[in-house]
């Protein structure tokens, strides 16, 4: 009865230890999946991405007397749709609702020119229905995470801060343009620019789009904050 008895508590104490390692096992398996689909998601934001998508300049025409000069807002706002919501304009029909835009926001807003963050992103949701989210003092990381995610950038700048050889007097006071990618290990911003038509896929180093990002501000274009509009479908 005895040797029975502990045979019964080593078989228990055996029954036991394979539970426990099985158990810790089971664990080691979770961390291991976590680890896997932590990489994966890492593995989604590429070092390097530019969206695909039509260029077309804030004069399309080459004519920058007024209400081109002033446009670039809205031309940022129309090729961001125009991309998103597939419209397939040609240069022709980009000038015809460039204007009927410029129109509108006559109407909506009293005025068109140096138009901030805050109009700028009530001109995307209901002119063209599109989501819009604004980001303050937006880092490299954001604006990576944004694209990979296949959403466009409308960001505003102090334009004569900003580092482009062929603007006209060193570049406009106030400008907005198109951020639709990225390359992280140069740290550059790939853009389209409106501004001038050599502004497809023209690329700006992080640090001077740190420098220059800044809304619209009356007196003084260094105070304006640093804002950037997320735009999606």
């Amino acid at each position: 009865m005895k040797k029975l008895y502990i045979y019964f508590l080593l078989v228990s104490a055996l029954i036991f230890l394979l539970s426990f390692q099985n158990t810790r096992g089971n664990q080691l398996n979770t961390k291991e999946r976590s680890e896997i689909i932590k990489l994966r998601s890492i593995d989604q934001n590429p070092n390097c991405l530019n969206i695909n998508m039509a260029f077309f300049p804030q004069a399309p025409y080459a004519d920058w007397a007024l209400p081109y000069q002033e446009a670039c807002e809205e031309a940022s706002v129309l090729l961001t749709a125009n991309s998103l919501k597939k419209f397939n304009l040609d240069l022709k029909s980009f000038d015809a609702e460039l204007l009927k835009l410029i129109e509108w926001e006559k109407a909506r807003f009293g005025d068109y020119l140096h138009t901030n963050v805050k109009h700028t992103e009530i001109m995307i949701r209901e002119y063209f229905n599109l989501r819009t989210k604004i980001h303050k003092n937006p880092t490299f990381e954001d604006i990576a995470s944004i694209i990979a995610k296949g959403n466009l950038i409308i960001a505003p700048f102090s334009g004569k801060l900003l580092d482009n050889p062929y603007f006209t007097n060193g570049g406009p006071r106030y400008h907005m343009l198109v951020i639709k990618g990225y390359n992280k290990e140069k740290q550059s911003i790939i853009t389209h620019d409106v501004g001038t038509r050599r502004g497809a896929d023209f690329v700006y180093s992080w640090d001077n789009i740190q420098e220059s990002l800044h809304d619209w501000h009356n007196i003084d274009m260094k105070l304006g904050e640093k804002l950037i509009i997320e735009v999606s479908n």
